[in-house]
């Protein structure tokens, strides 16, 4: 499989793939330089480092715990072992005394996305570092375990589909399995309650929300729950419908973002869908598809060996074609709708730059970060074991639940 990029009717970069029996996507993949932009990725990390534990978002950012949590998933990705061995006791002591510091600003027991998703980017970390069983953990899970599974999902809009429900969906089951593998906890009838819940919700489209659609919103946030459904060896009914409205919303380049130039999350969430349990799915005009994705993701990386959100957000009137082409292919009024809000509220200047909870810096839409960096390389070990299971051995994935975890890991005793 080779991927060359040509032209379509109107003039848009497009990518021919021709697939050949000599070939492998590995093969192709190393076509656009996968294996030196490996070596790059890794320099942008290092780049990005601060100290013997500390990373920035950004190299013009401040050092936050989010930010060593990135880059310790991106060394793991690239099977950096010697980064991470070099220093694995100190990493684990400053991983914990982050999430520790944390909860200490809290008299309460926090609940919000921000302070949750520290604490499983931190066991995800952990996991990678051999440093998930700390009993100083135990806590902060026990604390976490919802007294009523169901009425938390409800309250929290997971069962229909509200926007970053499924962040926090994601996080109770999270929460849930760690109590059960690592602190012996019996919570099995709660995680099956998580999943008859979510299956008895789904949508038409094998999502959470309104059957109107298909939005981007669709699967940006039922993506999460996907993550753990996946990990459990379970599947949707409509995940057929759920592919079909995946390959709806790409654009000509194989993104999936309601803006241009795609997003790290928006994309690496399409493809997660687009990928059911790891590998190209029965439906031939998605690969088609991953492999466009594939050559636009592996053409975009930058010169600092980094990978933004877009390159093609700012400047708005270089972009603005972007934007108008992004509404004028919207094939339903709900997707009409949501592409043309996003497109209006990004042209205000408070969206020049993003801001986000993962540091106070605020990066431009162009600008090299770890969490793009991340998402934008798993994105592609995602698509390259997809077309080739053997691929796995080449890709360093979390061996716990959450983003970074693939099925290449799952043990012969899973479902």
């Amino acid at each position: 499989m080779q991927f060359s990029s040509v032209k379509d009717a109107s003039g848009v970069d497009a990518v021919e793939a021709r697939v050949t029996a000599s070939t492998t996507t590995r093969a192709a993949l190393r076509l656009h330089g996968l294996d030196e932009q490996r070596s790059r990725l890794r320099e942008f990390v290092e780049r990005c480092r601060t100290g013997r534990t500390e990373y920035r978002l950004t190299p013009q950012a401040e050092a936050t715990p989010f930010a060593r949590c990135f880059a310790l998933f991106g060394l793991h990705l690239l099977h950096d072992r010697d980064s991470l061995d070099r220093d694995r006791d100190a990493l684990v002591e400053a991983l914990l005394r982050d999430l520790l510091a944390k909860r200490a600003e809290n008299s309460g027991v926090p609940k919000g996305k921000g302070y949750r998703q520290l604490l499983c980017f931190t066991l995800s970390a952990l996991s990678v570092l051999g440093g998930q069983h700390d009993t100083r953990l135990g806590r902060l899970i026990e604390e976490q375990l919802p007294n009523d599974l169901e009425s938390e999902l409800r309250d929290l809009g997971a069962l229909e589909g509200r926007a970053q429900s499924g962040n926090q969906a994601m996080f109770l089951a999270i929460f849930l399995l760690h109590a059960k593998d690592f602190l012996g906890r019996d919570t099995q009838r709660s995680l099956d309650l998580w999943l008859s819940l979510h299956r008895h919700s789904a949508n038409r489209l094998g999502f959470w929300g309104p059957n109107a659609g298909p939005t981007h919103l669709h699967f940006q946030n039922g993506y999460h729950q996907y993550e753990i459904f996946e990990y459990l060896g379970e599947h949707l009914p409509d995940q057929t419908a759920a592919i079909d409205a995946v390959v709806s919303l790409a654009d000509p380049k194989g993104h999936f973002a309601p803006y241009p130039g795609g997003g790290g999350c928006f994309d690496y969430d399409a493809v997660f869908v687009l990928t059911p349990d790891g590998r190209t799915s029965e439906q031939e005009a998605s690969h088609a598809l991953l492999e466009r994705t594939a050559a636009s993701i592996s053409e975009e990386q930058q010169k600092d060996g980094g990978f933004c959100e877009s390159q093609q957000v700012r400047p708005r009137l270089r972009n603005l074609t972007g934007f108008l082409e992004r509404i004028g292919s919207a094939r339903n009024p709900q997707l009409l709708k949501e592409r043309a809000r996003y497109a209006l509220a990004l042209q205000r200047p408070k969206h020049d730059r993003i801001h986000t909870h993962w540091s106070l810096y605020q990066r431009a839409w162009g600008e090299s970060n770890l969490w793009d960096s991340w998402f934008r390389m798993l994105t592609l070990a995602r698509i390259a074991c997809a077309f080739d299971p053997g691929e796995a051995s080449r890709w360093g994935f979390i061996d716990y639940p959450g983003i970074g975890w693939h099925p290449s890991l799952r043990r012969s005793d899973t479902p």
